[in-house]
């Protein structure tokens, strides 16, 4: 688990570099992330623990049923029947099983010894009218190793599972296996159509090699159907370890993703700032210079922050704005002319001959003191071009930052 250190690492110092570019709530939900997967840790053991999710009507019941090879939890047709999650776990459970489902608050155990490296909890439908049901779903799902999400012929489709759940977990998606139930309500022709449309519209969501089981788990008088195979994937092929590793890596992922959509860095974290600020700090000496006047040199300082404002975003871009007001920046600029012992030029409205016969008769109008325009430019740098690199160089740290938590989470995902 050394791989899941190195990344939750890298995802604490992104935390602690975000401070000033993300809210203070943002801040406390990435830390949290963070305390529940180094918690998570504390639990890992060889059980891997798995959710049943699905709609109502979708049979996860009857799923945990088939793979128990007796009745487990009560099935229904029309009304959610799972008023609680269950969880159905090995005879003398491992210690850190048992406090997980403490922290979790699963009361309704039921102890097997059929697959004795596997836990299986069966949630309340994600879609019930329940609003406890939703709740329970949403709090569990980011706690597990692995999810088994469930479907049905008739909903299979159903845009929540698919827009709020499954297309919003990504980060788990190594984690997902998909069942497509009540298969013997289908002809073979049927079948096959409906998994391909299934397997699209899974990938879609982004999901991008679906592992999918087709089986009827509760067939009116027969025994379950095909349900062999995916009781077998989950005995044989699923490693605990490997399974766990990935979900808390997920997590980590999960949690840098939030940090860089937070902080407007979605979009990468470079703004250009040292190509374009060279020629605003020459824009600005230019209208002191010419004439065009003090308010003409301060909207030019405005429209620059105002562009790298809109063009962060979020938190960051407001602080931006914040910082770099229009009261601050004629206090800033008239310091810097002061400083510099620059006098800006009057401005003289000429046409274009009367200009050229000025500057033939009386020369171009410079300053009076030429060395006061470098050194007001100096002023201009140090008021402003280092605060607002300053800035950026932080939120581009956050970046690189964030960056190397994927990469840290995607390294350990592939050894």
């Amino acid at each position: 688990m050394s791989d899941v250190v190195s990344a939750l690492d890298m995802l604490d110092l992104a935390i602690g570099r975000a401070g000033g570019i993300v809210s203070d709530a943002e801040i406390k939900a990435a830390t949290d992330l963070a305390a529940r997967v180094r918690e998570r840790r504390g639990f890992l053991g060889d059980t891997l623990v798995i959710a049943l999710a699905g709609g109502t009507g979708s049979g996860k019941s009857s799923l945990l049923n088939a793979i128990a090879g007796r009745r487990i939890a009560e099935t229904g047709v029309l009304r959610p029947t799972t008023e609680r999650a269950l969880a159905w776990l090995p005879t003398d459970p491992e210690p850190g099983l048992v406090e997980l489902l403490d922290r979790l608050e699963i009361d309704a155990r039921y102890e097997q010894d059929v697959l004795p490296k596997l836990a299986i909890i069966d949630l309340p439908d994600h879609d019930s009218i329940v609003l406890q049901h939703q709740q329970i779903v949403g709090r569990l799902l980011p706690e597990v190793d692995a999810i088994v999400w469930v479907f049905d012929p008739q909903k299979y489709r159903d845009p929540l599972i698919h827009e709020e759940y499954i297309s919003r977990l990504l980060e788990y998606q190594e984690q997902f296996l998909f069942v497509l139930n009540q298969i013997d309500l289908l002809g073979q022709h049927d079948l096959s159509e409906l998994r391909s449309d299934l397997i699209r519209s899974l990938e879609e969501d982004g999901v991008t090699t679906p592992r999918v089981f087709d089986l009827a788990a509760d067939p009116p008088g027969v025994e379950p159907l095909n349900i062999e195979p995916l009781r077998e994937y989950l005995r044989d092929q699923l490693d605990a370890k490997a399974a766990a590793a990935g979900k808390l890596l997920g997590d980590i992922r999960r949690g840098g993703k939030q940090l860089r959509v937070h902080a407007g860095l979605d979009a990468g974290a470079g703004v250009g700032f040292e190509g374009r600020w060279p020629s605003v700090r020459a824009s600005v000496v230019q209208a002191i210079t010419d004439g065009l006047g003090f308010d003409d040199a301060v909207c030019r300082i405005g429209d620059f922050v105002t562009a790298l404002s809109v063009e962060t975003g979020g938190r960051f871009g407001a602080q931006v704005r914040d910082e770099f007001s229009y009261p601050r920046i004629e206090k800033e600029l008239s310091a810097a002319l002061d400083e510099s012992k620059l006098k800006p030029t009057p401005q003289v409205e000429r046409g274009r001959m009367g200009a050229l016969l000025h500057t033939f008769w009386f020369g171009g109008g410079g300053p009076e003191n030429p060395e006061a325009v470098p050194a007001f430019a100096r002023q201009l740098e140090v008021r402003f071009g280092h605060a607002l690199f300053e800035m950026l160089w932080k939120r581009g740290v956050l970046g690189a930052t964030l960056a190397e938590v994927e990469i840290e989470a995607r390294l350990a995902e592939n050894r």
